[in-house]
C-alpha cells in the first residue's frame, strides 16, 4: 500500500429469510400528530389559568395516542396532564394522572421501571395491595413506603412529576442517563413543565429569547447540554436528578446518581479488582450474563417488541443475545441508502439471516429523504445537529407499522469504548512532547495540504483492501486539528467538534465559556485513564444531549417507545469497571463485545468501520438539498434571526459547495438545522403560543 494510503488508514478510524421490503408509501405517511407525555402547571398563589394545561397536553398527543388524562389539585392551583402510549397493563387501570392508595401522592409519569414486579413483591410484603399490573402504581406505592429514596431502587428509564400533598412539594425527576426528557420554565409566578419544549411553547413560557451559550455549544458540538436549553427561559432537568419546588418556586436540585459513581469510590474499585481477577473466559461469561439480564428486562411488555438493527457490533450483539433466550421470533428493522458508502443493509441482512429474525428493511430514495427532512423540523423543538435524525425517524416509522416498542443499542459506545477517537486521541496524548508526536504533527500538516485528487487516490487504495470509510474528508479534517492540540482535552475537543475556534469566532459565537465548562466536565472525578475520561464526558454530554434526544424525538413522532438496553445502570457499573484492555486492544474498540460476538458469528465478521444509522449528509447537501441550503443559509435569511454572522455563514456555504474551505458536511448541516429551527420555533412558531412573543434575540442567562 502507498504511503499516502497508509496515513489514511490511521485517520479513517476517527469518528434472506422472510425479508419484508417496504415501498415508499409506507414511510411517507404523515408523522402521527395526535410514548407517553407529561405536562403540568402550578401557580402556588393563584388558580391555574383555565385551558392551558389541556392545550399543553394536546401538543404532546404524538407521545401518547392511546389515552389522555387531566387532574386539578391543590385547590385548583396545580394541574397535571398526561398522554399515554399503552405498553404495560392496557386496561383503564393504568390511567394517569394516578393517585396513591393513601391519597398523599399524585404522579404523571413517562417511562418504564423494568424491575417493577420485584418491587411490587417487596411492597406487598410491606402490606401494600395493587389493583393493576401497571408500573405507575408500583412507583406510587414505593413513594408511600420509602419516599424520594425509592428512586435508587428503580431500574429503568423515566421522567415524572410527583405531587406531595402533605408537604405541598412538586418533584420533577429524570432517570440516570437522561433517556427520557423533562423541561420546565418559571414565568409570571407559575411553574410549567413538560416532556417537550413545545408544551411550554404552547403555554407561552418559552418566549423568543435564545441562550447565546446554548447556541455556541450547539454550533461547536451539534447539541445543547442540560440543564440549559436553546431557550433562555427553559431549563432541562439533569439526568440522575430530582428538582423540588415549594411554594416559593425556587428550584432545589438533588443528585441521586452520577456518572462518577461508575468510575470512582469504594464500590467501583471493588468491582474493578473483582473483574481483573477473572480469567478471560470467566470475564466473558460474566459480561454476557449481565448483558442478557439487562436486555431481558427491556423485553417486558404487553405488546410486540422490535429491534433496530444496523448490522454493527452493538445491535448485532443485542439481537444475538435476545435470539438465544427468546421463545418467539425476533423482529428487526433497518434503513439503507442503496449504493451510498453509508449503506449497511447487507450487514444487517446477514445478521438477520444468521439469527433467523423476521427482518424488515427500507432503502431510502432522495424523494423520501426530502419529504421526511421537511417533517423532522416539526419534531425538533430544539435544533438537532445530528443528521441521523432522518434515518432514525424513518426506522421508527418503519418499526411502528408492526410494533409499539423497539430496542436501540445507544449507549454501548460510551460504556464499552466504542468510538475509535478514544484510542486515536489517546495515542496522540501519549505522544505529546515526543519525537513520534512531532512526526505525527508533520504528517497531519502534509495531509492538510494534499489536493483532493490525492485524497481520492488514498481512499481508493483503502477500498481495494476491503475497507470502507464513510465521510473521509471530515475525518481528515478532525485528525489534522487533533494533531495540532497541546493538551488532552484540546485533542479530544478537536475530535468531537465540527468547527474550529476561528470559524466560531467569525460566526460571532462566543466559545470561551463553552470550552471552560466542557473542560471542567472532562476533568471531573479524577479519572486517570484517558479513554475512561472521554467515555465519561460523552456519557455526560453527547449521549443525553444528542443521541438520546434524537431517538426520543424520532420515536415519539411515530408514537413508538424506544428502549436502550445498554443503559441499564447495573450493566454500566460493570462496563466502567472493565480493565482498559477489554475496551480497547490492538487498535480494536469494544474489544469485549467483539469477543462475545465471536460466540454467535464467525470470528472477525465485524472487523469493519463503524457507521450505525449514519446519513450521507454530504451527498444530500450537494445534491437534492443544494438549493434549499443556499436559500436557508443566505445572508439575508440568516440576518433575519440574528443568531450568527450572515456573511461568514454564506461564505462557509459557498466554500463547502465549491469543494474548498474548512466547512465539513456535518458542520454545514448543523448551521442549516439551527436556521430551520429558528424559522419554525421563533418567528413563525410564535403563532402557536397562547401569548404574544417579541422578536427573537440573544440574551444572557
Amino acid at each position: 500500500m502507498t504511503g499516502s494510503a497508509a496515513l489514511f488508514g490511521l485517520v479513517c478510524d476517527l469518528h434472506h429469510n422472510d425479508m419484508l421490503v417496504y415501498n415508499q408509501s409506507v414511510i411517507t405517511s404523515e408523522i402521527i400528530d395526535n410514548v407517553c407525555g407529561v405536562v403540568g402547571l402550578w401557580s402556588p398563589n393563584s388558580v391555574a389559568a383555565p385551558g392551558v394545561t389541556a392545550a399543553m397536553a394536546r401538543s404532546l398527543a404524538h407521545r401518547g395516542p392511546d389515552d389522555y388524562g387531566l387532574m386539578s389539585l391543590d385547590d385548583s392551583r396545580l394541574e397535571l396532564g398526561h398522554r399515554r402510549l399503552s405498553i404495560l397493563d392496557l386496561s383503564p387501570l393504568g390511567h394517569q394522572p394516578m393517585v396513591s392508595a393513601d391519597g398523599r401522592y399524585c404522579v404523571v409519569y413517562n417511562g418504564e421501571i423494568y424491575n417493577f414486579r420485584e418491587l411490587r413483591r417487596q411492597l406487598q410484603g410491606c402490606g401494600h395491595a395493587f389493583r393493576s399490573d401497571s408500573d405507575t402504581e408500583v412507583l406510587l406505592a414505593a413513594f408511600v413506603e420509602w419516599g424520594l429514596a425509592c428512586i435508587d431502587r428503580f431500574r429503568g428509564m423515566f421522567a415524572f412529576a410527583i405531587w406531595d400533598s402533605a408537604t405541598r412539594e412538586l418533584h420533577l425527576c429524570r432517570d440516570r442517563f437522561g433517556v427520557k426528557p423533562l423541561f420546565y420554565s418559571l414565568s409570571r409566578g407559575s411553574l410549567a413543565f413538560g416532556s417537550e419544549i413545545r408544551a411550554l411553547h404552547v403555554a407561552g413560557d418559552t418566549g423568543n429569547d435564545v441562550s447565546p451559550f446554548a447556541v455556541a455549544e450547539y454550533i461547536q458540538y451539534g447539541y445543547t447540554s442540560a440543564p440549559r436549553s436553546i431557550f433562555a427561559a427553559v431549563r432541562s432537568v439533569l439526568p440522575g436528578t430530582v428538582v423540588t419546588f415549594r411554594q416559593d418556586l425556587v428550584p432545589h436540585e438533588t443528585r441521586y446518581w452520577g456518572l462518577n459513581d461508575l468510575f470512582v469510590g469504594s464500590d467501583a474499585l471493588r468491582l474493578r479488582v473483582e473483574l481483573s481477577a477473572l480469567s478471560d473466559s470467566a470475564l466473558l461469561d460474566y459480561v454476557e450474563a449481565s448483558l442478557a439480564e439487562a436486555f431481558r428486562y427491556r423485553m417486558v411488555a404487553d405488546v410486540p417488541v422490535g429491534i433496530f438493527l444496523s448490522g454493527g457490533i452493538d445491535s448485532s450483539l443485542l439481537t444475538a443475545v435476545l435470539a438465544r433466550q427468546s421463545t418467539t421470533r425476533l423482529r428487526t428493522f433497518t434503513i439503507g441508502y442503496g449504493g451510498s458508502e453509508f449503506d449497511e443493509t447487507p450487514y444487517a441482512r446477514m445478521v438477520a439471516t444468521h439469527l433467523g429474525t423476521e427482518h424488515t428493511e427500507f432503502i431510502v430514495s432522495p424523494s423520501e429523504m426530502l419529504g421526511l427532512f421537511e417533517r423532522t423540523r416539526e419534531a425538533s423543538d430544539e435544533p438537532i445537529g445530528d443528521s441521523s435524525l432522518i434515518p432514525t425517524t424513518m426506522v421508527c416509522q418503519l418499526a411502528r407499522q408492526q410494533v409499539k416498542v423497539a430496542l436501540s443499542a445507544d449507549g454501548a459506545d460510551e460504556l464499552f469504548g466504542g468510538y475509535a477517537r478514544y484510542d486515536i486521541c489517546g495515542s496522540h496524548v501519549r505522544r505529546l512532547g515526543t519525537l513520534k508526536g512531532a512526526f505525527q504533527w508533520l504528517g497531519a500538516e502534509l495531509l492538510d495540504r494534499l489536493p483532493a485528487s490525492v485524497i481520492a487516490a488514498g481512499y481508493t487504495a483503502l477500498l481495494q483492501r476491503g475497507q470502507r470509510y464513510a465521510g473521509i474528508s471530515d475525518k481528515v479534517r478532525k485528525f489534522v486539528r487533533m494533531s495540532r492540540a497541546h493538551s488532552p482535552f484540546d485533542a479530544y475537543e478537536a475530535a468531537i467538534s465540527e468547527w474550529d475556534p476561528s470559524a466560531l469566532t467569525r460566526f460571532g459565537v462566543p466559545t470561551s465559556d463553552v470550552h471552560r465548562e466542557a473542560l471542567s466536565v472532562f476533568n471531573e472525578g479524577s479519572i486517570h485513564d484517558f479513554a475512561d475520561r472521554c467515555m465519561r464526558f460523552d456519557a455526560a454530554r453527547y449521549l443525553p444531549g444528542d443521541l438520546l434526544t434524537k431517538v426520543d424525538r424520532a420515536s415519539m413522532a411515530a408514537s413508538l417507545e424506544a428502549r436502550e438496553p445498554f443503559l441499564d445502570h447495573e450493566l454500566a457499573r460493570i462496563a466502567a469497571a472493565l480493565p482498559s484492555k477489554w475496551k480497547i486492544r490492538g487498535g480494536q474498540n469494544k474489544y469485549v463485545l467483539r469477543r462475545l460476538l465471536d460466540r454467535h458469528f464467525a470470528p472477525g465478521a465485524f472487523d469493519r468501520p463503524k457507521h450505525g444509522f449514519s446519513a450521507p449528509v454530504g451527498e444530500w447537501l450537494k445534491g437534492p438539498l443544494r438549493e434549499l441550503l443556499r436559500e436557508e443559509l443566505s445572508a439575508s435569511r440568516v440576518k433575519q434571526f440574528g443568531l450568527l454572522d450572515p456573511i461568514a455563514v454564506e461564505r462557509s456555504v459557498h466554500g463547502f459547495l465549491g469543494g474548498s474551505g474548512e466547512a465539513s458536511a456535518a458542520g454545514i448541516w448543523i448551521l442549516l438545522q439551527l436556521q430551520r429551527w429558528a424559522g419554525r420555533w421563533l418567528n413563525s412558531g410564535a403563532s402557536d403560543a397562547m401569548s404574544a412573543s417579541a422578536a427573537p434575540r440573544m440574551v444572557a442567562e
